[in-house]
């Protein structure tokens, strides 16, 4: 299991903001739950059946907004990064 949170630099949509936008837990099993922190003060929760679908709707079709997964030991990864790391292919590349 390991944790991790999203950080947007820019935020195209207005929607989630900028900065730290959720918080996520990647299972053994693959699955993804995130905590979305907006719209405060509870957010709303998601569940993936995995990394690549979670990735494929919220950090690949967007690299303008400049996202890096920063996992709870310190690691960072942008998307190429995250691909590279966990072998998903980004679309469109």
């Amino acid at each position: 299991m390991r944790r991790f949170s999203m950080r947007r630099e820019t935020d195209v949509s207005g929607v989630s903001g900028t900065g730290i936008v959720l918080e996520g837990v990647l299972f053994s099993t693959g699955v993804v739950v995130v905590h979305w922190l907006t719209p405060p003060p509870r957010g709303s929760i998601a569940v993936f059946d995995s990394l690549d679908q979670f990735l494929a709707i919220h950090m690949f079709p967007h690299p303008e907004n400049h996202t890096a997964l920063v996992f709870e030991d310190g690691e960072e990864l942008e998307a190429g990064d995250v691909a590279r790391e966990f072998g998903i292919p980004i679309p469109g590349t």
